[in-house]
């Protein structure tokens, strides 16, 4: 089951908790570092991106009172982000633009799943990201033929 931020997860190890009306983006990209620690490398700065994501739709679309609570679950396998706020809307892919649209087709792509629980005048966005995938590289070698030079 899950519950509210104010109400930590049963399964999880360790935690942050952040106010995003008070904490600068910079203190919770370095706690996601600190939480992940002695780990680095993509799988780390994938985490940032993703939190890094939800915190920029909580400002740029939610409202006041927004939080952001990172914890490590199931044997520290797995990052949980649930970013809360009392806005309406609820976050979904869309076709990119001049405008934007990238970063919730980025936090799709990264976490194995995502979703968005509803409470009596707020809501929690959350994303669960894998911490034991194999290392892969960052984009798939271009095939002969495929770069245009021939």
């Amino acid at each position: 089951m899950t519950t509210p931020l104010s109400a930590p997860c049963g399964d999880e190890g360790q935690a942050a908790q952040f106010d995003l009306d008070l904490t600068p983006g910079w203190r919770i990209r370095e706690a996601v570092r600190e939480l992940l620690a002695p780990d680095t490398g993509v799988i780390v700065e994938d985490a940032v991106l993703v939190v890094d994501e939800m915190v920029a739709n909580a400002h740029e679309h939610g409202s006041p009172p927004r939080h952001c609570r990172l914890s490590l679950q199931a044997g520290e396998t797995r990052l949980r982000v649930e970013v809360e706020d009392s806005g309406a809307g609820d976050p979904h892919i869309r076709t990119p633009d001049l405008a934007g649209g990238r970063g919730m087709i980025v936090i799709d792509r990264i976490a194995t799943a995502w979703g968005v629980i509803h409470y009596s005048g707020f809501k929690t966005v959350w994303a669960e990201l894998p911490l034991d995938r194999p290392h892969s590289p960052l984009m798939a070698p271009a095939q002969p033929g495929t770069s245009g030079d021939s």
